[in-house]
């Protein structure tokens, strides 16, 4: 059985340009300097099926969402993830990789990678649960500059400046590099509903969408959702 790296609740909420100083101002003036690693850019590379199901499970709203990506931290990636999503709350599974870093215009191969020995067992895990996909092949790059905070087992993260990258994969998309906008603060938690000053000094819409789902549709169709264009 493949049993969690990690599991936890997952709340995502919208921040508007126009507030990001302010909940900027205010994460860093109640929890500033409480993670150790604060501040750092994030790398990912989303894949899907031919027929886009991983992007369905969250157009369609379904109960259990799947992702299957790779993540860096700098000029590399060095990361496999397996993220799953349901109701009950979210489990990620991850396995450390040889790093490999790509030029431009060229696409990262799922099955290419190669695993560093400590995590051979997850990796052949992760890759069996994404063979039962058929073929993934690379479906949005999302990379972002990420601020850290924790109080007690929450962690609570400000993603600003998130940018998207489509692939030469044939896909029809009115923009191949583009950058949402809004910007993305996180809270996971233990907790099934956290209880933190900052979620009433702040009023921020609550989502339920994923960087991965709203970064495709903005591709695919050059605007956000009504229902947020109004937190843009």
């Amino acid at each position: 059985m493949l049993m969690p790296k990690t599991q936890y609740n997952e709340y995502k909420l919208l921040v508007p340009h126009h507030q990001l100083g302010y909940v900027r101002e205010v994460l860093t003036s109640l929890y500033g300097g409480s993670d150790p690693f604060p501040m750092g850019c994030v790398d990912s590379i989303y894949f899907d099926t031919l027929g886009d199901d991983f992007y369905n499970e969250c157009l369609n709203g379904n109960a259990q969402k799947t992702k299957f990506r790779i993540r860096g931290y700098g000029n590399s990636f060095n990361q496999l993830h397996l993220k799953a999503k349901d109701i009950y709350g979210v489990a990620k599974y991850k396995a450390h990789l040889e790093a490999i870093s790509l030029k431009a215009g060229e696409w990262p191969d799922l099955y290419r990678l190669k695993t560093q020995s400590s995590s051979e067992a997850t990796f052949k895990k992760i890759m069996a649960i994404a063979n039962q996909y058929g073929p993934l092949y690379p479906s949005i790059r999302v990379s972002y500059e990420r601020l850290r905070f924790r109080v007690f087992d929450i962690r609570i993260t400000l993603d600003i400046n998130i940018r998207v990258q489509g692939f030469n994969n044939g896909k029809d998309v009115f923009f191949n590099d583009t950058r949402l906008p809004f910007h993305v603060m996180e809270i996971k938690t233990s907790d099934i509903r956290p209880h933190q000053p900052l979620m009433g000094l702040l009023r921020l819409k609550q989502v339920s969408f994923s960087k991965f789902y709203m970064g495709l549709n903005l591709m695919k169709y050059g605007q956000i959702e009504p229902e947020y264009s109004q937190w843009a």
